[in-house]
């Protein structure tokens, strides 16, 4: 596996997520509980919704360590591709304290959430931004956050993002693993009907980079959006191209079904495992590895599904990783 002390500097450039609220947090403004009131459900479970105001209070102001501490229950831990094992208090109060060292502005926005009926897992997409470096370079990049939350703490997260947006901006000669594809025609729509996959298909299909069935498996039309794109693609042998790119980086997938939450027509679908990895071709390396997938009905009567997962990984050598890191961290 990528060693811990990499992946640790990986983790620290930017909180992988988790937050929980005090009964007492802010009324601020949240644009993912406003989203959510307005979903076509029930209002967010009252624990789900106390997390978010005050992660969205955190957000506004990260310099605040406390605040972002004592969103975690009492051994609250978190996790992120990579990692040989989840961080814990110690780990997680030197990686939010590093953040504000290096990141200038920093906010987090959450945008979108979505709770289980119990309120017990939360599945948060947020937007992050501020300068980094001497330079003040710009970053601007969404993260994908899986929440187990204990009372309104979180006691387990788990964050699902592309380290590649955030080091882009800072090499621009970072390889896109997906360049092309948004300047590429789109075909025919396909079917307006796909059939569903159940969970254990589903992972089958991922486990075996089964790209053709993944994507026949979305009831169509689709919307396919992911790491690397800047607009969705609609074509279905686009999507099945854009998979079969994935697959060409990453191999022996083993990934089981995490966490999943169905509410009001959306559906946020966790795999988490390992996999083998090779950007130039070598021997191909094992880290841990996760993704996210987010299924909606769209104003046409098509599905938006959304894919939340690493490239840095399937675009570069750890040498060069290290590299970008050392820039950041020094």
């Amino acid at each position: 596996m990528r060693s811990l002390l990499v992946a640790t500097a990986a983790a620290t450039l930017l909180p992988l997520g988790p937050g929980a609220a005090h009964a007492s947090a802010p009324e601020s403004a949240c644009p993912a509980v406003t989203a959510a009131g307005t979903a076509r459900e029930a209002p967010l479970p009252a624990d789900a919704e106390r997390f978010l105001r005050a992660y969205c209070a955190w957000g506004e102001d990260t310099s605040d360590i406390e605040a972002y501490m004592n969103l975690f229950a009492e051994g609250g831990a978190l996790m992120d591709s990579g990692l040989d094992r989840p961080l814990t208090a110690v780990a997680i109060r030197a990686q939010i304290t590093r953040v504000t060292q290096v990141v200038d502005r920093y906010r987090f926005v959450p945008v979108d959430a979505h709770a289980s009926a119990d309120g017990r897992v939360l599945f948060v997409k947020a937007r992050n931004t501020g300068y980094v470096g001497p330079s003040r370079t710009w970053v601007d990049y969404v993260t994908t956050h899986r929440l187990v939350l204990r009372g309104a703490l979180v006691a387990e997260g788990r964050r699902f993002w592309d380290q590649s947006e955030l080091f882009r901006p800072l090499e621009p000669t970072l390889p896109n693993l997906f360049a092309g594809f948004d300047t590429a025609p789109t075909t025919a729509r396909g079917p307006r009907h796909g059939r569903p996959l159940s969970p254990g298909e589903r992972a089958r299909a991922w486990n075996t980079g089964d790209a053709h069935r993944l994507v026949d498996g979305v009831r169509g039309p689709l919307r396919l959006t992911g790491p690397g794109l800047t607009a969705p693609l609609t074509g279905r042998a686009e999507a099945r191209a854009y998979l079969e790119r994935f697959f060409s980086r990453v191999h022996r997938l083993d990934l089981a079904p995490g966490e999943t939450v169905h509410r009001g027509g959306v559906t946020y679908r966790e795999w988490v495992g390992t996999a083998r990895v090779s950007p130039d071709g070598s021997e191909p390396v094992p880290m841990t590895y996760g993704i996210v997938e987010r299924f909606s009905r769209n104003a046409t009567g098509g599905t938006d599904w959304n894919l939340a997962f690493e490239t840095l990984d399937l675009v570069a050598t750890q040498d060069r990783i290290r590299a970008l890191r050392g820039r950041i961290f020094g």
